[in-house]
């Protein structure tokens, strides 16, 4: 029998509640304290190197040393999770953050905390959240019907969103409060709390036993990606959303805030607040909802919509009006990345989902510090930050154009279980 919810016979037009369904009751939980307490020893680590060194190449060094082994070994962390049972990979990445930062304790407690320490922690956790990530996106539609998608992916986001906005929130009180030993004491605890919580998901997942090398098994992802239209469709447009989007944002809110708003540090805060309660918003309008009858063309206007938003966030001359914008912007994320996951996971077969995630993963994240190189080299050519965000608005908006005549997308309904059961029989 088995030991996920299925959905009664009597009223199939209804989906069971996610809540009722222990094994992703435990991934969620597990997910709320995982995602606060990484960037709980984020800002704890950021505070740290700067404390230590005045040098700031080393403190850009902590992000370039956590993207770089991320950007390398997702495409691998998803063939890890095709070939092994995804509760034990996500478990063992969660524990191993764990035991990483009880050796960052040893070293701030014995006070020969160093910045090699630092920076060579940063990739070891770079290349955990390789591995945990496909693992955990690949994990959810295993554990959840058809119809469950939408809000069990939400509740996730929003698991993801709460973080941006308490993380740094609760590490910067601790270390006025608790010192830096009292905070990676607080993200050690929330992590192994994390580990044996997705320790208690209890499934029998089927995983075939390959003969094939990983090389081998990641080209068969690639391949079958590109035999599978939908999928390709999506994959190129959150390739391009993300390299317009991710780099002129980060980089030029703290420059906007600065230059054209002659504001400080409290007003970038307000900036990132915006944008991190907006997402949030987005996660629980999806996850109190059902699923979207057109989730093709909601992807689309919001992507629309966003590009317009990043459009008027650049031009602003307003630091209230600019939250604004950047907390719709935030809201209307959630309606472009929501129904993009769910779209792969009903799309991808299970055996596949691993390396399908971990491309998307790939593509969402990994090239972010590509965007971030061309857009600090427009900087320093001397174009000025708004014509950047604007030109990467409008750049959004024609990806969404190129795509409103896209019947794959436009037409896409989200699968319901009887078809999945039927070709599995």
């Amino acid at each position: 029998m088995s030991t996920v919810d299925i959905m009664p016979d009597k009223d199939k037009s209804v989906a069971p509640n996610v809540f009722k369904n222990r094994n992703y009751l435990f991934l969620l939980i597990g997910a709320f304290f995982s995602a606060p307490g990484y960037y709980v020893y984020l800002i704890g680590a950021e505070w740290l190197m700067l404390s230590i060194t005045d040098d700031r190449f080393f403190f850009g060094m902590l992000f370039f040393a956590a993207s770089v082994p991320r950007l390398l070994l997702l495409t691998s962390g998803g063939v890890i999770a095709d070939r092994f049972n995804k509760r034990t990979v996500l478990f063992l990445s969660d524990m191993s953050r764990a035991v990483l930062l009880l050796l960052l304790i040893i070293l701030v407690w014995t006070d020969t905390i160093a910045v090699w320490h630092l920076i060579a922690m940063a990739v070891l956790f770079g290349i955990s959240d390789a591995f945990s990530h496909p693992a955990m996106n690949s994990l959810t539609p295993t554990l959840l019907e058809d119809e469950q998608l939408q809000r069990g992916n939400s509740l996730m986001q929003m698991a993801q969103q709460i973080s941006p906005i308490l993380g740094p929130a609760l590490g910067g009180s601790m270390i006025f409060l608790l010192g830096f030993k009292g905070v990676f004491i607080v993200s050690f605890i929330m992590l192994f709390l994390a580990s044996l919580t997705v320790l208690q998901i209890k499934i029998k997942e089927t995983v075939e036993k390959s003969t094939k090398k990983p090389l081998e098994e990641l080209k068969e992802g690639f391949m079958y990606m590109k035999q599978n239209k939908l999928l390709l469709h999506i994959m190129i447009m959150a390739l391009f959303i993300n390299f317009f989007f991710s780099g002129p944002l980060s980089i030029g809110l703290p420059i906007i805030v600065k230059d054209i708003f002659e504001s400080n540090a409290l007003g970038l805060t307000i900036l990132e607040c915006a944008l991190g309660v907006g997402a949030l918003s987005g996660a629980i309008v999806l996850a109190s909802r059902k699923n979207l009858k057109r989730p093709g063309v909601v992807l689309l206007q919001c992507t629309f919509g966003l590009g317009l938003l990043y459009i008027l966030t650049g031009a602003s001359f307003n630091l209230i009006a600019s939250a604004c914008f950047v907390a719709i912007m935030g809201f209307m994320t959630q309606l472009v990345n929501i129904p993009l996951v769910t779209m792969l996971q009903q799309s991808t077969e299970k055996k596949m989902l691993g390396r399908v995630m971990s491309v998307l993963m790939t593509v969402s994240t990994g090239l972010i510090p590509v965007s971030y190189a061309v857009t600090s080299s427009l900087i320093a050519m001397g174009m000025n930050i708004q014509i950047i965000i604007a030109t990467g608005g409008a750049m959004v908006m024609l990806i969404a154009l190129a795509n409103s005549r896209n019947k794959l997308i436009l037409g896409y309904q989200f699968a319901k279980r009887e078809k999945q059961e039927e070709a599995s029989a």
